[in-house]
């Protein structure tokens, strides 16, 4: 139910809606019965208007005001949070039969507890007692223009509302046809600045004939339960009121500006994700909390305020990047440590579109906020998405700085939420793309490596030679055969070893999840996750037999050092054996005058030869994985080209709908189009190698992007870019030493914002913050809007007959907060929420009905009363 608060400030989060009845009688009317309790009267009455959810009322008896009455009333209602208004039905003299008016009296006329009310109506009918005149049929001496003319003569604020139109004693029945017509003549000019409602219009033809009548002067339609007991309080069609003050002043604006604050229906409850608050611990506005209406907000101030601090605060708290084309960031950065201090803190609290509330809180210096819900904290919670729905946010000078790159960064901020799951798998696939080429390139000195070795097993095989010759090669053949042996037992013991350990690996790897995909217990369908857990349960089965067959080979691997143990003490009881047959040996080789060959130097050349025979084999292996594995890069090159085309495509879908939605402006996008940035990153890329700029720029022209390149042979690079042999080379040699940051970087993606058919940087500046502002606010997914001034490059008759028509339109679905010196936003934008910033002092919140907000906007925005009470006589004078 619509309820004012019993806080002290019944709108906390600015204007809203309340059900408003204009038209209430009570027992102190002839008319009315009541039979009830006389001590529970007051407490029925209420119940009755809380029961029908009116929260807003006018007390108006026929011909009569019962102050005593009336005061019990109102305090009884303001209880329970509905305000009361004094009022009176009066009968003016005019028509046949009278005509019915409902006059709604400020609390000027109950000032210093007196009531000025009653005997005002007393002199409406002269020389009659109170039984003659205080019921429904009596008429009072004077006539509308009479009557309007007693009440302007007390000074005290009041307005009408003509009663049942349509009906007996209505204006509409009483004086229809011409006599109606004389309302919109020059002699009634004051009674239609003092009406501001038709009450209980029914009838559609009717309407239009009056409005002909009018000359389009119509005030507003409203509505009210003229009830005869208290069990028709409420009874007929109900009308409800957007106010931000329990005040008549609150009551009238809104009536006055009936086309945006009066509604036959109950207007339906946000369904936007919203802010509904920003608190600050620590820092300039230590304690401070600033309260936001789901619709618009305006921070005002003069400059230096701190308006633009709060909003950058916000925008830290909700953790929203400030864009690439933003301009002084670095200010902005100091703005949030000023206003928060070191370790200060900003919380928010916000409202999801299902309604459910969430705290958001972010310390000054810390990586991310934290989330709660309900003092819990709910870590993994997307703030931008779950939260407040793909929040927008221009800080100063933004909308303006359509420079190089400002397109890319429009898109961005309007659709850079949407493509966090595309994104997250384009960097999973760059990852994947970088280790294939790591492994590639560890491979690259493969054809080196095997040059090297294919002359080592030369030089040993050719140096053997001349130990044949001296038949050492047969002396030394059982110690040559023992280090071969010894050689084998530590390749096995170490291959067992890395195998064993890449099992473990695997296990550690994947056991959790593979027994955790087991614990699932369905709701709807347990006998097919039966049967199919049970063929899962077969791969668990498996799983268990690897993990027995590392306990296995744990055991096998204990039996084989063992072995390996018992070979080297063997070897080892041979060691004298063997260094008496190399001196031996030593002997008969000086004796035949071959001193120079060392039988020690044998055992090394054979341990090489078989080394180099092993590298060999090892090395035409890692050949064919090189291969392999180039082929896997081209085959990951494709995989990571498909998401950047999905990408783009889920851009491009997306900027359709954006199009549609508004025909002046249109975002256009081409895939890789943004050769410019390709060419840059090339240059930098290759800074240093002493390559002409020419050849990169004809590399761009020619290469779609890196990949292309990769896949191009040297013949076809050659071809395309004209490079004489030694250049070539020297370029593909860079090409290959940046493979892994070349060819996961995106040639990005090209777009054009047109304007009227013309790209909007052709534009003047007024024209491109004007087509701007307007498409930006014209978007419908985004629920937030942050803007730090809008008014930016924009002329005034731009912002009212576009910019706030357009705020008028969709602030009920979207929230807005504007930090703004023109008055055209707070004003004609009718602020739900206005906060007046006067930085340390302190911070007033409140509406535009609010006579001290409307004081602050006028000495804020104005220059004061005098200045603008100069401009209003001015402009007054320059009227035609």
């Amino acid at each position: 139910m619509n309820r004012i608060s019993e806080d002290k400030n019944p709108f906390p989060n600015g204007a809203r809606w309340l059900r408003f009845d204009c038209h209430l009688h009570t027992r102190a009317d002839q008319e009315f019965s009541y039979s009830g309790d006389d001590d529970y009267y007051f407490s029925n009455y209420v119940d009755a208007l809380q029961d029908a959810d009116i929260g807003l009322g006018v007390i108006t008896n026929h011909n009569k005001f019962d102050i005593e009455e009336f005061r019990a009333l109102r305090k009884t209602a303001q209880k329970r949070g509905i305000s009361l208004l004094p009022g009176v039905e009066l009968s003016v003299n005019d028509g046949a039969n009278g005509i019915h008016t409902l006059i709604v009296f400020s609390d000027q006329w109950l000032k210093n507890g007196q009531d000025y009310i009653s005997p005002w109506i007393l002199t409406m009918f002269p020389g009659r007692s109170h039984d003659e005149y205080q019921h429904e049929n009596a008429r009072s001496d004077k006539n509308i223009l009479q009557t309007v003319e007693e009440l302007d003569k007390t000074g005290r604020d009041y307005f009408l509302i003509f009663a049942h139109v349509e009906d007996r004693c209505g204006l509409w029945q009483e004086m229809s046809g011409g006599k109606l017509g004389d309302f919109s003549t020059d002699r009634y000019a004051a009674v239609r600045r003092r009406t501001l409602g038709f009450q209980k219009v029914r009838t559609r033809d009717k309407r239009e004939k009056v409005k002909g009548w009018l000359k389009g002067w119509y005030p507003a339609e409203v509505e009210g339960s003229d009830p005869k007991a208290i069990d028709q309080i409420g009874e007929g069609d109900p009308c409800y009121l957007k106010i931000g003050a329990c005040a008549f002043e609150a009551i009238k604006y809104a009536i006055s500006d009936h086309r945006n604050r009066v509604s036959a229906t109950k207007p339906e409850p946000y369904k936007h994700s919203h802010i509904s608050s920003v608190s600050f611990e620590g820092g300039v506005l230590d304690g401070q909390t600033i309260r936001f209406s789901p619709e618009l907000d305006t921070l005002i101030g003069i400059r230096g305020s701190g308006k633009s601090a709060i909003l950058e605060a916000i925008r830290y708290g909700l953790d929203i990047p400030f864009g690439i084309k933003a301009l002084d960031t670095e200010y902005k950065r100091d703005l949030v440590d000023h206003v928060l201090g070191s370790g200060g803190k900003v919380i928010i609290r916000a409202v999801d579109q299902r309604g459910q509330a969430y705290e958001i809180r972010r310390i000054n210096g810390e990586r991310q906020p934290d989330v709660y819900v309900d003092g819990v904290l709910q870590p993994g919670i997307s703030l931008r998405e779950t939260i407040i729905h793909k929040p927008l946010y221009f800080g100063q000078k933004d909308l303006s700085a359509t420079g190089e790159g400002f397109e890319k960064d429009l898109v961005e901020k309007l659709l850079g939420e949407k493509l966090i799951d595309i994104r997250d798998r384009i960097e999973t696939q760059r990852q994947k793309l970088s280790e294939v080429v790591a492994r590639w390139r560890k491979l690259s000195n493969t054809e080196e490596k095997r040059k090297e070795y294919e002359n080592k097993k030369r030089d040993a095989a050719f140096r053997l030679k001349f130990f044949q010759e001296h038949g050492i090669e047969e002396k030394l053949q059982r110690q040559v055969d023992f280090d071969t042996d010894a050689r084998k037992c530590k390749q096995v013991t170490d291959f067992v070893k890395s195998y064993l350990a890449a099992l473990a690996e695997f296990i550690d790897q994947h056991e959790d999840d593979l027994r955790n995909l087991r614990m699932y217990d369905s709701r709807q369908n347990k006998e097919f996750f039966a049967a199919f857990f049970t063929l899962y349960d077969q791969l668990i089965t498996a799983f268990d037999r690897i993990k027995e067959l590392l306990a296995e080979g744990n055991q096998v691997l204990a039996g084989l050092q063992a072995k390996k143990g018992e070979f080297t003490a063997r070897k080892e009881e041979l060691k004298e054996e063997f260094a008496r047959i190399e001196r031996e040996l030593s002997e008969q080789l000086r004796g035949s005058g071959a001193e120079i060959i060392r039988p020690e130097e044998f055992r090394g050349l054979q341990k090489t030869l078989e080394q180099a025979d092993q590298m060999l084999g090892a090395l035409n292996k890692q050949g064919a994985q090189r291969e392999t594995l180039r082929k896997e890069i081209e085959e990951q090159i494709d995989a990571l080209y498909d998401l950047w085309r999905e990408e783009f495509e889920a851009i491009e879908a997306e900027l359709k709908k954006i199009n549609e939605n508004q025909p002046s402006l249109r975002i256009e996008g081409e895939f890789r189009g943004n050769k410019e940035a390709f060419l840059g990153f090339m240059k930098e890329m290759f800074r240093g190698s002493g390559i002409r700029e020419a050849t990169f720029a004809t590399v761009a022209e020619q290469f779609p992007d890196f990949g292309a390149l990769y896949r191009a042979t040297p013949d076809e690079i050659k071809e395309k870019i004209d490079a004489s042999d030694k250049a070539l080379q020297k370029f593909i040699d860079y090409f290959e030493d940046h493979l892994p940051e070349l060819l996961v970087w995106q040639v990005p993606n090209r777009f054009a914002i047109e304007y009227k058919g013309k790209e909007l940087k052709h534009h003047s500046l007024g024209q491109r913050a004007s087509a701007l502002i307007l498409f930006v606010l014209s978007q419908r997914e985004n629920d937030l809007f942050i803007i730090d001034q809008p008014e930016d490059d924009l002329d005034n008759q731009t912002i009212y007959k576009d910019v706030i028509k357009l705020i008028h339109e969709i602030k009920p679905k979207t929230q807005f907060l504007f930090a703004t010196h023109n008055p055209n936003f707070p004003v004609l934008g009718d602020a739900e929420r206005i906060i007046a910033c006067a930085w340390a002092d302190n911070i007033e919140s409140g509406n535009i009905d609010d006579p001290k907000l409307q004081r602050k906007i006028v000495d804020i925005m104005e220059g004061g009363k005098e200045a603008f009470r100069q401009r209003k006589e001015r402009y007054e004078n320059w009227k035609p």
